[in-house]
């Protein structure tokens, strides 16, 4: 599977084997490492969308030698957290002042090594549910105990930072990314209005897309056109200000839609200028006449913005599905407020297309299409950099020439939904959790350790994958 979680795991087992010899077991005579395997086999089916029972077969048969069948566990909780989490944490509080060892920080690191390699792993291809991991890490780390006068231990440390909360990738500007990982149906945050020349400026300074770029500054010349030709009394054309927006995931739609909704305000096109974000989930209810409500709550929460709809398609199923239901509102919406929302809407190239034949009143509304190609490899090699400078960390030579090789294999053998600015996104957060992994095991006092070292990703921090791009083809 992964060296990390190995070595996560077998630290982790010889604290369970410890804990077991000075308890003689459990109370319920059930030693440490079943009640591990069951947490164990609990975590993989909360946090996988699908494979749950395939995963855990498979890290049983590699990891615990068969030993625990998911057949033979118990799901045993106590006050919802994991029953063997609840035991270390217990034997850590009757030696706390004798040993240092966090034994249930082990149990917290080893969770977060496994759900890591599920999120990143280029193997794996099932899916994992990000926000349910994340959840489950805070949750155990809320309940790890915390005392004035002793510091949390390494491992303790090490499952905090390893949880994705705020990486440094996460602090990179947005536009950098071209990521669209925000939840679903939130409201754009108040911030410091910029002016419409600071706007374009964060505009031309996003990564690749150039044809975006252009179409943008189209239409943005020809709202800027229409103004001066109005205040004339001039006749003027009547320009859609609702757009479709094309692309692969990663391709920076949603940056581009952000910045758009601040533009717009600007131009004084849309009165407030905010972006509200919402997919399917957020429209679609499950009994008559709620869906309608529902999405006239997130149209009445754009309006003065844009209403920016992902994976728009996934409404037109067809048959008695309440999507079509959402559609029928928003274009009613549409219509009725022509001069106070816009709405974008955004997916894969051909459902999209196929999504605005389905109906005639979208294919009259949306008649201005954005194409958001892939990056290319050296754009790829950009956005990875880009994630590395808030941290002021840089690729080594080696390690630079293992990425560039890497992206090559990558473009040339990318898959039809590939992921673009993620891809990079979440190879620079595995490589960041590698580096430390690495700089951990190597210093004995970790405050000796140069600038240098902290700041170089070396060949050894690359995934596997990375440094053999050929092996992911077998």
């Amino acid at each position: 599977m992964d060296i990390s979680v190995k070595n996560a795991f077998e630290e982790l087992i010889k604290a369970c084997e410890r804990v077991d010899a000075l308890q003689q077991k459990q109370k319920n005579g059930l030693s440490l490492k079943r009640l591990l395997a069951a947490d164990i086999h609990a975590f993989i089916c909360q946090i996988s969308k699908s494979g749950a029972e395939e995963r855990y077969s498979y890290f049983n048969e590699v990891y615990q030698g068969g030993a625990y069948p998911s057949s033979e566990l118990d799901r045993t909780e106590e006050n919802g957290l994991p029953r063997a989490f609840v035991v270390l944490k217990e034997f850590d509080s009757t030696v706390r002042n004798k040993n240092r060892v966090q034994t249930a920080g082990l149990f917290v690191f080893f969770i977060s090594e496994l759900g890591k390699y599920y999120l990143f792993s280029r193997f794996d291809k099932k899916e994992v549910d990000s926000q349910k991991y994340i959840d489950y890490i805070r949750f155990l780390q809320d309940a790890l105990p915390r005392h004035d006068e002793d510091r949390p231990n390494d491992h303790a440390k090490t499952a905090t930072e390893a949880a994705p909360q705020k990486k440094p990738s996460q602090q990179m500007d947005l536009a950098a990314s071209g990521n669209s990982e925000e939840p679903m149906e939130t409201v754009q945050e108040d911030v410091p209005e910029e002016t419409l020349e600071e706007l374009l400026e964060k505009l031309n300074a996003l990564i690749g897309l150039a044809g975006v770029k252009h179409e943008v500054t189209t239409l943005i010349n020809m709202i800027k056109i229409k103004k001066i030709r109005d205040s004339r009394g001039l006749k003027t054309a009547s320009i859609s200000k609702h757009l479709v927006f094309l692309g692969n995931p990663g391709t920076g739609k949603t940056t581009v839609a952000r910045l758009l909704s601040k533009i717009y305000k600007q131009l004084g096109v849309l009165e407030k200028g905010q972006l509200v974000e919402v997919d399917r989930a957020g429209l679609v209810a499950g009994y008559v006449g709620q869906t309608a409500l529902k999405t006239k709550e997130k149209i009445d929460e754009a309006m003065g913005g844009i209403l920016f709809i992902d994976e728009a398609y996934t409404l037109a199923k067809g048959g008695s599905d309440f999507g079509q239901e959402a559609i029928d509102t928003i274009l009613k919406a549409m219509e009725d407020n022509r001069e106070n929302l816009v709405v974008i809407v955004a997916g894969y190239p051909e459902p999209m297309e196929q999504f605005l034949r389905s109906n005639p009143g979208l294919k009259s509304r949306f008649n201005k299409n954005i194409m958001f190609d892939d990056y290319t490899e050296d754009e790829l090699l950009h956005i990875f950099h880009a994630f590395c400078k808030p941290s002021s960390m840089k690729l080594s030579e080696d390690a630079e020439r293992c990425v560039k090789a890497y992206l090559h294999w990558l473009v040339q053998n990318k898959s039809e939904n590939f992921a673009n600015g993620r891809e990079m996104r979440n190879l620079f957060d595995l490589v960041y959790s590698n580096q430390a992994n690495r700089l951990a095991e190597k210093a004995d006092i970790l405050a000796d350790l140069s600038n240098e070292e902290l700041n170089e990703i070396a060949k050894d921090d690359l995934p596997v994958w990375v440094v053999h791009p050929q092996s992911n083809a077998n």
